[in-house]
């Protein structure tokens, strides 16, 4: 089952060459006011160079649909981390364990579209598209 996302700015990064964490904070500083309260929005990482180690692509997103494009994320192959507590740190730390499940060949990444879906509560959960049939 797709779901549907409307993203309402995008940016390109790199997780050596650049400061992502600073890259990606000014996104959602720039982007956070336009989300509409009380329902789920969304980080979504996408057109991938390569892996965790090139170039990719970070969305700011939502459900409800705004003026503009949007971009479908395919439910199937993903494999699902839930964060708790729900601190900055805490999903930084989450995406470190996902690399290094990776580097030890415990994790097959398929590196089409992850996202971070954010709920009105707090709580936060990271999708990792995944290789099928790994």
């Amino acid at each position: 089952m797709p779901l549907t996302l409307y993203p309402l700015a995008t940016i390109r990064t790199h997780n050596t060459k650049e400061n992502p964490a600073e890259k990606i904070g000014q996104l959602w500083q720039n982007n956070f006011a336009k989300l509409p309260q009380n329902e789920p929005y969304y980080g979504v990482y996408l057109n991938y160079e390569s892996d965790f180690t090139g170039y990719y692509d970070v969305a700011v997103a939502q459900e409800s649909k705004p003026e503009g494009s949007f971009l479908t994320i395919e439910i199937e192959d993903l494999t699902w981390y839930e964060i708790f507590p729900t601190t900055y740190e805490s999903v930084v730390q989450t995406w470190q364990r996902i690399w290094n499940k990776e580097k030890q060949g415990l994790l097959k990444r398929a590196y089409k579209v992850d996202f971070e879906k954010y709920y009105p509560n707090g709580k936060v959960d990271i999708y990792i598209s995944i290789c099928p049939h790994c």
